[in-house]
């Protein structure tokens, strides 16, 4: 059996925009094998709430986010949620003492991130082990 790493503190990294599921999936399946990091990656879309809600599936996710974060656990979040649903999860996880990390959407003049980028960024955050 391999060990998890819970040294490390929980966060949330909250990815903006679409089409960044398999950038977090690789992301989530280096820190397991490199850093034996517990991650999840959540998916808005995936939420359980009907498409017609966005806000409640943002918020729901960003409650668990939170919880996974309280307790140790690297949450990526996929969502294309407006400031107002990103602010209240940024609250969130203020009020509980847990990191949150976000990234904005890609587009023009804005570049999807790597995952090596998003690494640095965890790094730089003291959220993965040094080499």
């Amino acid at each position: 059996m391999d060990t998890v790493c819970t040294c490390l503190p929980g966060a949330t990294l909250w990815l903006d925009g679409p089409a960044r599921h398999a950038m977090a999936e690789d992301l989530a399946m280096r820190l397991r094998a490199d850093q034996h990091r517990r991650v999840e990656v959540l998916d808005a879309e995936d939420a359980g709430v009907p498409c017609e809600h966005p806000h409640a599936a943002a918020e729901r996710i960003g409650l668990v986010a939170e919880i996974l974060a309280r307790n140790g656990i690297l949450a990526v979040v996929l969502s294309a949620a407006g400031p107002t649903e990103r602010d209240a999860a940024r609250a969130r996880h203020q009020r509980a003492g847990t990191a949150f990390l976000e990234l904005p959407a890609a587009g023009p003049g804005i570049p999807a991130p790597s995952a090596d980028a998003l690494l640095a960024l965890l790094a730089e955050h003291g959220l993965v082990l040094a080499d």
